[in-house]
Protein backbone atom coordinates (compact mmCIF):
# COMPACT_ATOMS: atom_id res chain seq x y z
CA UNK A 1 0.00 0.00 0.00
CA UNK A 2 1.46 3.30 -1.12
CA UNK A 3 2.31 5.95 2.03
CA UNK A 4 0.18 9.42 1.69
CA UNK A 5 1.85 13.16 2.29
CA UNK A 6 0.09 16.09 3.20
CA UNK A 7 1.58 18.95 1.62
CA UNK A 8 0.33 22.37 2.81
CA UNK A 9 0.31 25.96 0.77
CA UNK A 10 -1.06 29.55 1.65
CA UNK A 11 -0.81 30.17 -2.17
CA UNK A 12 -1.04 28.10 -5.73
CA UNK A 13 2.55 28.30 -6.31
CA UNK A 14 6.12 26.08 -7.31
CA UNK A 15 6.79 24.96 -4.12
CA UNK A 16 3.20 23.13 -3.98
CA UNK A 17 3.12 21.52 -7.55
CA UNK A 18 6.67 20.54 -7.50
CA UNK A 19 6.31 18.67 -3.93
CA UNK A 20 3.01 16.73 -5.37
CA UNK A 21 4.75 16.03 -8.65
CA UNK A 22 7.93 14.74 -6.68
CA UNK A 23 5.30 12.80 -4.89
CA UNK A 24 3.44 11.22 -8.06
CA UNK A 25 6.78 10.55 -9.40
CA UNK A 26 7.76 8.52 -5.94
CA UNK A 27 4.90 6.39 -5.62
CA UNK A 28 3.67 8.67 -2.66
CA UNK A 29 -0.38 9.87 -2.76
CA UNK A 30 -0.78 13.54 -2.33
CA UNK A 31 -3.70 15.48 -0.01
CA UNK A 32 -2.98 19.04 -1.00
CA UNK A 33 -3.86 21.58 0.92
CA UNK A 34 -4.47 25.39 -0.59
CA UNK A 35 -6.41 28.84 0.17
CA UNK A 36 -9.80 29.09 -0.26
CA UNK A 37 -9.68 31.62 -2.86
CA UNK A 38 -7.74 29.00 -5.39
CA UNK A 39 -8.85 26.41 -7.58
CA UNK A 40 -8.63 23.02 -6.27
CA UNK A 41 -8.60 22.04 -10.16
CA UNK A 42 -5.35 23.45 -10.87
CA UNK A 43 -3.81 21.11 -8.54
CA UNK A 44 -2.47 17.63 -9.71
CA UNK A 45 -3.29 16.09 -6.03
CA UNK A 46 -5.35 12.62 -5.09
CA UNK A 47 -6.98 14.72 -3.30
CA UNK A 48 -6.67 18.39 -2.73
CA UNK A 49 -8.95 20.93 -0.29
CA UNK A 50 -9.65 24.51 -0.18
CA UNK A 51 -9.04 25.64 3.53
CA UNK A 52 -7.65 28.28 6.34
CA UNK A 53 -4.19 27.09 6.47
CA UNK A 54 -4.04 27.92 9.51
CA UNK A 55 -7.02 26.58 10.81
CA UNK A 56 -5.41 23.89 12.71
CA UNK A 57 -8.29 21.90 13.72
CA UNK A 58 -9.91 21.66 10.15
CA UNK A 59 -6.35 20.65 8.57
CA UNK A 60 -6.36 17.79 11.31
CA UNK A 61 -9.22 16.60 10.76
CA UNK A 62 -8.11 16.55 7.12
CA UNK A 63 -5.37 14.76 8.38
CA UNK A 64 -6.90 11.76 10.35
CA UNK A 65 -9.76 11.64 7.01
CA UNK A 66 -6.92 10.76 4.57
CA UNK A 67 -5.32 8.65 7.18
CA UNK A 68 -1.73 10.82 5.84
CA UNK A 69 1.84 9.02 6.58
CA UNK A 70 3.64 12.47 6.37
CA UNK A 71 3.06 16.35 6.52
CA UNK A 72 4.76 19.14 4.73
CA UNK A 73 4.27 22.97 5.15
CA UNK A 74 5.26 24.64 2.53
CA UNK A 75 4.97 28.39 3.12
CA UNK A 76 5.18 30.38 6.37
CA UNK A 77 2.14 30.69 7.56
CA UNK A 78 1.19 26.52 6.99
CA UNK A 79 4.83 25.08 9.19
CA UNK A 80 3.50 25.41 12.30
CA UNK A 81 0.17 24.04 11.66
CA UNK A 82 2.16 21.25 10.19
CA UNK A 83 4.04 21.08 13.20
CA UNK A 84 1.17 20.47 15.22
CA UNK A 85 -0.23 18.14 13.42
CA UNK A 86 3.18 15.84 12.57
CA UNK A 87 3.35 16.02 16.69
CA UNK A 88 -0.06 15.49 17.43
CA UNK A 89 -0.35 12.18 14.94
CA UNK A 90 3.28 11.24 15.83
CA UNK A 91 4.61 11.81 12.41
CA UNK A 92 8.22 13.01 11.10
CA UNK A 93 8.24 16.76 12.04
CA UNK A 94 10.03 19.47 14.23
CA UNK A 95 8.46 20.13 16.98
CA UNK A 96 5.89 23.20 17.21
CA UNK A 97 7.87 25.54 19.88
CA UNK A 98 11.63 24.66 17.29
CA UNK A 99 9.36 25.92 14.47
CA UNK A 100 8.19 28.95 16.68
CA UNK A 101 11.41 30.38 17.47
CA UNK A 102 12.46 30.34 13.77
CA UNK A 103 9.59 31.93 12.68
CA UNK A 104 9.68 35.07 15.10
CA UNK A 105 12.05 37.52 14.40
CA UNK A 106 12.69 38.21 18.00
CA UNK A 107 12.50 34.46 19.31
CA UNK A 108 15.12 33.93 16.70
CA UNK A 109 17.66 36.69 18.19
CA UNK A 110 16.91 35.32 21.72
CA UNK A 111 17.99 32.10 20.26
CA UNK A 112 20.86 33.01 18.16
CA UNK A 113 22.00 34.46 21.75
CA UNK A 114 21.74 31.34 23.38
CA UNK A 115 23.16 29.30 20.13
CA UNK A 116 26.49 31.78 21.02
CA UNK A 117 26.69 32.72 17.30
CA UNK A 118 27.17 36.42 16.10
CA UNK A 119 24.09 38.31 17.32
CA UNK A 120 22.72 42.21 16.86
CA UNK A 121 21.08 44.18 19.69
CA UNK A 122 17.19 44.12 19.01
CA UNK A 123 13.60 44.48 21.21
CA UNK A 124 10.55 44.09 19.94
CA UNK A 125 7.38 45.68 20.93
CA UNK A 126 3.31 46.24 19.66
CA UNK A 127 3.10 49.92 20.79
CA UNK A 128 4.55 53.11 20.05
CA UNK A 129 4.77 54.12 23.28
CA UNK A 130 8.51 55.73 24.63
CA UNK A 131 9.39 53.99 20.90
CA UNK A 132 12.02 56.94 19.97
CA UNK A 133 13.64 56.75 23.45
CA UNK A 134 13.89 52.87 22.93
CA UNK A 135 15.70 52.90 19.28
CA UNK A 136 17.76 56.10 20.74
CA UNK A 137 19.30 52.72 23.32
CA UNK A 138 20.44 51.12 19.88
CA UNK A 139 22.89 52.20 17.73
CA UNK A 140 21.76 53.71 14.34
CA UNK A 141 21.19 52.34 11.35
CA UNK A 142 18.65 50.54 12.77
CA UNK A 143 15.70 47.76 10.97
CA UNK A 144 11.92 47.63 11.74
CA UNK A 145 10.52 44.49 10.40
CA UNK A 146 7.06 42.61 11.44
CA UNK A 147 8.02 39.48 13.88
CA UNK A 148 5.69 37.53 11.88
CA UNK A 149 5.49 38.10 8.23
CA UNK A 150 6.81 36.13 5.14
CA UNK A 151 9.43 37.61 2.57
CA UNK A 152 11.07 40.99 2.92
CA UNK A 153 7.57 42.65 3.38
CA UNK A 154 7.12 45.79 5.48
CA UNK A 155 11.10 46.40 6.46
CA UNK A 156 12.30 49.77 7.19
CA UNK A 157 15.90 50.51 7.43
CA UNK A 158 16.52 54.04 9.66
CA UNK A 159 19.28 55.95 9.66
CA UNK A 160 17.98 58.17 12.24
CA UNK A 161 14.74 59.11 14.61
CA UNK A 162 12.87 60.65 11.46
CA UNK A 163 10.26 58.47 10.60
CA UNK A 164 10.30 55.99 13.28
CA UNK A 165 6.64 56.10 13.78
CA UNK A 166 5.73 55.59 10.46
CA UNK A 167 8.05 52.84 9.90
CA UNK A 168 6.79 51.17 12.62
CA UNK A 169 3.17 51.66 11.45
CA UNK A 170 4.61 49.24 7.87
CA UNK A 171 6.09 47.04 10.10
CA UNK A 172 3.00 46.16 11.84
CA UNK A 173 0.40 46.04 9.13
CA UNK A 174 3.07 43.62 8.18
CA UNK A 175 3.43 41.52 10.66
CA UNK A 176 0.76 38.69 11.63
CA UNK A 177 0.63 39.05 15.37
CA UNK A 178 1.26 43.31 14.89
CA UNK A 179 4.62 42.98 16.65
CA UNK A 180 7.64 44.65 15.33
CA UNK A 181 11.22 43.77 15.93
CA UNK A 182 13.57 46.57 15.92
CA UNK A 183 17.10 45.97 15.98
CA UNK A 184 20.97 47.64 15.01
CA UNK A 185 21.53 47.14 10.99
CA UNK A 186 24.69 45.00 10.07
CA UNK A 187 25.88 46.93 7.61
CA UNK A 188 27.84 45.46 4.78
CA UNK A 189 29.82 46.25 1.90
CA UNK A 190 27.26 45.44 -1.13
CA UNK A 191 23.74 44.12 -1.77
CA UNK A 192 25.34 40.77 -1.46
CA UNK A 193 24.39 38.18 0.64
CA UNK A 194 25.08 34.23 0.98
CA UNK A 195 21.60 32.52 0.53
CA UNK A 196 21.51 28.35 1.38
CA UNK A 197 18.73 26.09 1.29
CA UNK A 198 19.85 23.40 3.30
CA UNK A 199 17.65 19.85 3.73
CA UNK A 200 18.10 18.24 7.59
CA UNK A 201 17.47 14.00 8.07
CA UNK A 202 18.44 13.84 12.03
CA UNK A 203 21.62 14.76 12.35
CA UNK A 204 22.83 15.15 8.65
CA UNK A 205 22.63 18.30 6.62
CA UNK A 206 22.87 18.14 2.91
CA UNK A 207 23.90 21.93 2.00
CA UNK A 208 23.64 21.45 -1.56
CA UNK A 209 21.21 24.77 -2.03
CA UNK A 210 24.20 27.78 -1.41
CA UNK A 211 24.22 30.42 -3.87
CA UNK A 212 25.20 34.85 -3.88
CA UNK A 213 22.04 36.28 -3.75
CA UNK A 214 21.58 40.08 -4.86
CA UNK A 215 19.39 42.84 -4.66
CA UNK A 216 19.31 46.60 -6.46
CA UNK A 217 19.28 49.98 -5.01
CA UNK A 218 16.08 50.43 -5.84
CA UNK A 219 14.48 47.74 -3.45
CA UNK A 220 17.96 46.95 -1.40
CA UNK A 221 15.92 44.20 1.00
CA UNK A 222 14.19 42.28 -1.90
CA UNK A 223 16.43 39.49 -3.22
CA UNK A 224 16.06 39.28 -7.07
CA UNK A 225 19.42 37.49 -8.24
CA UNK A 226 21.31 34.48 -7.35
CA UNK A 227 24.36 32.88 -8.58
CA UNK A 228 26.08 29.56 -8.26
CA UNK A 229 28.15 27.69 -7.20
CA UNK A 230 29.67 29.84 -4.03
CA UNK A 231 33.22 29.43 -3.17
CA UNK A 232 34.45 29.82 0.74
CA UNK A 233 37.99 29.66 2.12
CA UNK A 234 38.16 26.64 4.61
CA UNK A 235 37.67 29.52 7.07
CA UNK A 236 34.18 30.91 5.79
CA UNK A 237 32.81 27.25 5.25
CA UNK A 238 33.82 26.58 8.69
CA UNK A 239 32.28 29.74 10.02
CA UNK A 240 28.76 29.62 8.00
CA UNK A 241 28.47 25.68 8.72
CA UNK A 242 28.97 26.14 12.64
CA UNK A 243 26.75 28.83 13.11
CA UNK A 244 23.95 27.66 11.27
CA UNK A 245 24.39 24.00 13.20
CA UNK A 246 24.43 25.13 16.55
CA UNK A 247 21.73 27.43 15.84
CA UNK A 248 19.16 24.68 14.50
CA UNK A 249 20.36 22.46 16.88
CA UNK A 250 19.85 24.97 19.74
CA UNK A 251 16.35 25.10 18.34
CA UNK A 252 15.64 21.46 18.04
CA UNK A 253 14.83 20.90 14.41
CA UNK A 254 16.09 17.91 12.65
CA UNK A 255 13.55 17.25 9.91
CA UNK A 256 12.78 19.35 6.70
CA UNK A 257 14.27 22.01 4.36
CA UNK A 258 15.67 25.33 5.25
CA UNK A 259 15.89 28.98 3.67
CA UNK A 260 18.98 30.66 5.20
CA UNK A 261 20.15 34.25 4.57
CA UNK A 262 23.00 36.17 5.88
CA UNK A 263 26.95 37.34 5.21
CA UNK A 264 30.01 37.65 6.26
CA UNK A 265 30.96 40.93 8.64
CA UNK A 266 34.35 42.93 8.32
CA UNK A 267 35.52 40.69 11.51
CA UNK A 268 34.65 37.19 9.32
CA UNK A 269 32.04 36.16 11.92
CA UNK A 270 28.69 34.62 10.03
CA UNK A 271 25.49 36.93 10.56
CA UNK A 272 22.22 34.70 9.97
CA UNK A 273 19.76 37.15 9.06
CA UNK A 274 17.03 34.89 9.33
CA UNK A 275 16.15 30.69 8.96
CA UNK A 276 13.28 30.12 7.41
CA UNK A 277 12.03 26.12 8.17
CA UNK A 278 10.65 25.80 4.61
CA UNK A 279 11.48 26.32 1.34
CA UNK A 280 12.50 29.29 -0.45
CA UNK A 281 10.34 30.69 -3.00
CA UNK A 282 10.60 31.65 -6.53
CA UNK A 283 11.15 27.75 -7.58
CA UNK A 284 14.52 27.59 -5.76
CA UNK A 285 13.81 23.85 -5.72
CA UNK A 286 14.24 23.42 -9.31
CA UNK A 287 17.17 25.85 -9.87
CA UNK A 288 18.90 24.13 -7.51
CA UNK A 289 17.90 20.27 -9.42
CA UNK A 290 19.64 22.36 -12.27
CA UNK A 291 22.24 23.36 -10.22
CA UNK A 292 23.97 19.95 -9.11
CA UNK A 293 21.40 17.33 -9.68
CA UNK A 294 19.78 16.92 -6.18
CA UNK A 295 16.15 17.06 -6.22
CA UNK A 296 15.11 18.63 -3.42
CA UNK A 297 11.27 18.03 -3.36
CA UNK A 298 11.78 14.50 -3.85
CA UNK A 299 14.05 14.22 -1.09
CA UNK A 300 11.49 16.11 1.26
CA UNK A 301 8.03 13.97 0.28
CA UNK A 302 10.02 10.47 0.40
CA UNK A 303 11.76 11.68 3.89
CA UNK A 304 8.31 13.07 5.34
CA UNK A 305 6.71 9.30 4.92
CA UNK A 306 9.84 7.72 6.42
CA UNK A 307 11.33 6.38 2.87
CA UNK A 308 14.82 6.96 3.04
CA UNK A 309 15.69 5.54 -0.52
CA UNK A 310 16.66 8.99 -2.28
CA UNK A 311 18.74 10.21 0.58
CA UNK A 312 20.67 6.63 1.02
CA UNK A 313 21.14 6.85 -2.96
CA UNK A 314 22.21 10.95 -2.42
CA UNK A 315 25.31 10.23 -0.34
CA UNK A 316 26.63 8.90 -3.27
CA UNK A 317 25.24 10.82 -6.04
CA UNK A 318 27.95 12.97 -8.30
CA UNK A 319 26.91 16.34 -8.10
CA UNK A 320 27.76 18.11 -11.69
CA UNK A 321 27.79 21.37 -10.75
CA UNK A 322 27.65 24.09 -13.43
CA UNK A 323 27.87 28.53 -13.38
CA UNK A 324 24.25 29.64 -12.96
CA UNK A 325 22.44 32.34 -12.66
CA UNK A 326 18.89 32.65 -11.89
CA UNK A 327 16.92 36.05 -12.31
CA UNK A 328 14.13 37.17 -10.93
CA UNK A 329 12.62 39.57 -13.75
CA UNK A 330 10.99 42.60 -11.98
CA UNK A 331 9.66 45.68 -14.34
CA UNK A 332 11.51 48.93 -13.04
CA UNK A 333 8.76 51.22 -13.83
CA UNK A 334 4.77 50.24 -13.83
CA UNK A 335 2.42 50.04 -16.91
CA UNK A 336 0.86 47.70 -18.91
CA UNK A 337 3.88 45.13 -19.80
CA UNK A 338 4.10 45.14 -23.70
CA UNK A 339 7.00 41.32 -23.65
CA UNK A 340 9.98 39.98 -22.14
CA UNK A 341 13.32 41.27 -23.84
CA UNK A 342 16.16 38.83 -23.69
CA UNK A 343 19.14 39.80 -25.59
CA UNK A 344 21.03 37.21 -28.76
CA UNK A 345 23.86 37.38 -27.07
CA UNK A 346 22.74 35.45 -24.03
CA UNK A 347 19.76 33.50 -25.47
CA UNK A 348 21.80 30.49 -26.02
CA UNK A 349 22.94 29.77 -22.58
CA UNK A 350 18.91 30.20 -20.90
CA UNK A 351 18.16 26.67 -19.44
CA UNK A 352 14.91 27.56 -18.30
CA UNK A 353 11.90 30.32 -18.17
CA UNK A 354 9.04 29.94 -15.69
CA UNK A 355 6.34 32.86 -16.16
CA UNK A 356 4.03 33.82 -13.15
CA UNK A 357 0.67 34.56 -13.11
CA UNK A 358 0.02 38.11 -13.35
CA UNK A 359 2.81 39.03 -15.67
CA UNK A 360 1.29 37.95 -19.14
CA UNK A 361 1.09 40.54 -21.59
CA UNK A 362 -1.49 43.24 -21.50
CA UNK A 363 -1.34 43.04 -17.84
CA UNK A 364 -0.77 46.13 -15.65
CA UNK A 365 2.47 45.15 -13.40
CA UNK A 366 3.47 47.28 -10.65
CA UNK A 367 7.05 48.39 -10.43
CA UNK A 368 10.58 46.43 -8.52
CA UNK A 369 10.06 48.12 -5.28
CA UNK A 370 6.18 47.37 -4.99
CA UNK A 371 4.88 44.40 -7.04
CA UNK A 372 5.53 41.31 -4.77
CA UNK A 373 6.14 39.05 -7.59
CA UNK A 374 8.71 38.96 -10.88
CA UNK A 375 6.60 38.35 -13.85
CA UNK A 376 8.94 35.48 -14.48
CA UNK A 377 12.42 33.47 -13.72
CA UNK A 378 14.87 33.65 -16.29
CA UNK A 379 17.63 30.48 -15.60
CA UNK A 380 20.81 30.75 -17.59
CA UNK A 381 23.76 28.40 -17.53
CA UNK A 382 27.57 29.12 -18.52
CA UNK A 383 30.70 27.57 -19.02
CA UNK A 384 32.70 29.82 -17.25
CA UNK A 385 32.95 31.75 -13.95
CA UNK A 386 34.08 34.86 -16.28
CA UNK A 387 30.74 34.52 -18.70
CA UNK A 388 28.01 34.31 -15.59
CA UNK A 389 29.97 37.47 -13.66
CA UNK A 390 29.57 39.06 -17.21
CA UNK A 391 26.15 38.09 -17.12
CA UNK A 392 25.45 39.45 -13.83
CA UNK A 393 26.91 42.79 -14.39
CA UNK A 394 24.88 43.73 -17.40
CA UNK A 395 21.91 41.41 -16.47
CA UNK A 396 19.16 44.56 -16.51
CA UNK A 397 20.44 45.58 -20.45
CA UNK A 398 20.15 41.68 -21.17
CA UNK A 399 17.00 40.73 -19.65
CA UNK A 400 14.23 43.12 -18.85
CA UNK A 401 10.23 44.37 -19.05
CA UNK A 402 8.89 46.11 -22.04
CA UNK A 403 6.21 48.53 -20.64
CA UNK A 404 3.83 49.63 -23.30
CA UNK A 405 4.30 53.46 -24.21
Amino acid sequence: MSKKVMIMSAALEGRLMTAVEAAKKAGIKTVACIRKEDDINLVNADSCYAVDNEDVDTLLAIAKKEKIDGILGMWDKCVLPAAIIAKDLGLIGNSPDSVRCLLEKDSFRKLQRKAGVYTPEFFETDSTVDLKEKCSKLKFPIIMKPVLCSSSFGQTVLYDDNDIINAFEKASANSRNGYVCIEEFVEQDSLKVLEADIVMVGDDILWDGLRWCYRFPEAPLRPVLDTYPVFLNDNQEKEFKSSVEKVLKTAGVSFGEFNIEGFFTKEGRFFIIEINPRPAGYNNQQDIELFCGVNYSKLLVTTAVGDMSYYEELKSFKREKKYMLSYAVFSFKAGVMDYLYIDDSIKESLLAFRAYPGGEKGTFIEDITADNRPVGMAIFGFSSEEEMEWAHENIRELVHVVIKD
